[in-house]
């Protein structure tokens, strides 16, 4: 690996290989491959939009979240303000990428949109456990998409390879993204998901959502905001 970021946190990534099938419920919806029925989110507080999806009976933002004053090197401190910090403090980075958040951050203020919120742990394993096998794919960005990485994106939730930053250390943009929760561990960690690349030898890829518990807060991933309530 050419690229490193001081990461802190315990344990090691569980490698999946599972398989690539995977039924549809009749009864709960997954758009079709290249007709994604995307919806409309406007944030009244900057006037950005972003594209929605509905994934099962939930609906997720399609974009990360990219709002909050802009600090450098993740000096993000408690104070009330939204704050975010852009992948090497790169403004052009951030508006393609979106913004990178501790997780004390995501508990300090209201980061989402009126009508969203931060998903908790579960929300993320209830979107892993509708898709099926091959969860991580299904939602990653395609060879097609205009930030292009190497999954299916066949759900058009087109999570994209963000990158990761702690303090002002920033790596693994193009391989890895990574998301807060709002699920709390203890004092010094937290619940996150977990998206990979091809860049491990064997198994290539997550081709699963990872879900684990072992980075530290004061490490800064992104963030996908889920409607509250869900689909009506």
């Amino acid at each position: 690996m050419s690229e490193k970021v001081k990461l802190v946190g315990i344990g090691m990534l569980m490698m999946l290989l599972i398989s690539c099938s995977f039924i549809a419920s009749k009864d709960n919806y997954i758009p079709p491959v290249g007709n994604q029925k995307y919806g409309t989110l406007v944030d009244d507080r900057n006037g950005k939009t972003y594209e929605t999806i509905q994934i099962g009976d939930q609906i997720w933002m399609a974009e990360n979240l990219n709002y909050g004053k802009v600090v450098e090197d993740c000096r993000q401190e408690q104070n009330g303000i939204a704050e975010q910090t852009y992948y090497e403090n790169d403004p052009e980075k951030g508006e393609k990428y979106g913004g990178l958040y501790t997780w004390k951050e995501i508990q300090d203020t209201e980061l989402a949109p009126e009508g969203w919120h931060i998903p908790t742990k579960n929300e993320w394993m209830k979107l892993k456990a509708f898709l099926g096998d091959s969860s991580a794919q299904k939602i990653k960005a395609s060879k097609q998409d205009a930030i292009k990485w190497d999954g299916t994106n066949v759900t058009g939730m087109t999570i994209i390879p963000s990158g990761v930053a702690y303090k002002d250390n920033f790596g693994r943009l193009g391989q890895w993204a990574m998301f807060w929760t709002a699920t709390e561990r203890d004092e010094e960690f937290a619940w996150f998901a977990q998206l990979d690349g091809f860049w491990y030898p064997a198994p290539p890829k997550y081709i699963d959502i990872y879900v684990g518990n072992y980075y530290r807060k004061e490490n800064a991933f992104s963030i996908r905001c889920v409607k509250d309530g869900g689909a009506k």
